[in-house]
């Protein structure tokens, strides 16, 4: 059974550098959530719509949807401690780790649903366009990101299989590797950075709101390395029941 050891935020961070980013799993752990490109199409059946009505609801679907997407991507690498934050904050977080928001995002799509909705202003049928066809173009931009899914761990280490029978998902776990993986369990909650060490019987953990910004920002650095690397990702994308199964059966 693996002990667990409370640890600093930088203590999970240094042991995770040192883990070669080869063998990275990954997660659409929020594919639940309302899909983007569902009010994308409410925000062009608005704008289709022409009226006060259907251009109000052109520029609130718009946001909606923009807005969803910088939510996933922040959550997807971990930036917990701007959840909470305003958007040019998330973007400014997001930008940090090299994902490219441009500003008119802000400027055409979001600022306009905030004056709608606190300044009461009248919609108008170009600033409905603009912010429909900004947002879309923001979703297309980063489609391909999204659905890279979100790092959970790097050199998984628990060993096992996973099947299909009867329509009923089977995972069994039967032990570890000997090498120390970073997994970020998202799984639970609170949410937890974690690195298991088999060879030292011990779970290492922190929980990702203890994270500062700059530590957040390292970590999503740090576990963004395996998409670029050209070692394996064998277990990549692999969904969330998978992931709560192993970890319960492992115990870590």
């Amino acid at each position: 059974m693996l002990r667990s050891v409370p640890v600093a935020p930088q203590d999970v961070l240094d042991a995770g550098g040192t883990i070669p980013p080869g063998d990275t799993s990954t997660c659409n752990w929020l594919a639940h959530w309302a899909s983007p490109a569902t009010t994308g199409e409410w925000a062009r059946r608005g704008l289709a719509e022409g009226d006060a009505y259907g251009l109000s609801n052109a520029i609130t679907y718009a946001k909606r949807a923009a807005a969803c997407r910088i939510d996933v991507l922040v959550q997807y690498n971990h930036l917990t401690r701007l959840a909470r934050l305003n958007y040019p904050s998330k973007v400014a977080g997001l930008r940090e780790i090299g994902l490219a928001v441009p500003d008119v995002v802000q400027e055409l799509v979001i600022d306009p649903r905030n004056n709608l909705e606190h300044e009461y202003h009248v919609p108008d049928r170009d600033v409905a366009r603009h912010a429909v066809e900004v947002s879309d173009l923001f979703l297309r931009a980063t489609q391909d990101e999204y659905q890279r899914g979100s790092v959970v761990a790097v050199g998984w280490n628990a060993m096992g299989s996973h099947s299909v029978a009867d329509g009923r998902e089977v995972i069994v776990f039967s032990g570890f590797t000997n090498r120390p993986m970073l997994f970020v369990d998202v799984f639970d909650d609170p949410a937890m950075a974690k690195i298991v060490d088999p060879a030292a019987m011990e779970v290492r953990l922190t929980e990702l709101r203890s994270f500062t910004e700059e530590e957040a920002v390292a970590l999503a650095t740090l576990l963004r390395r395996g998409y670029s690397s050209t070692g394996s990702r064998s277990i990549d994308g692999r969904g969330p029941r998978y992931y709560r199964e192993m970890k319960r059966q492992a115990g870590f």
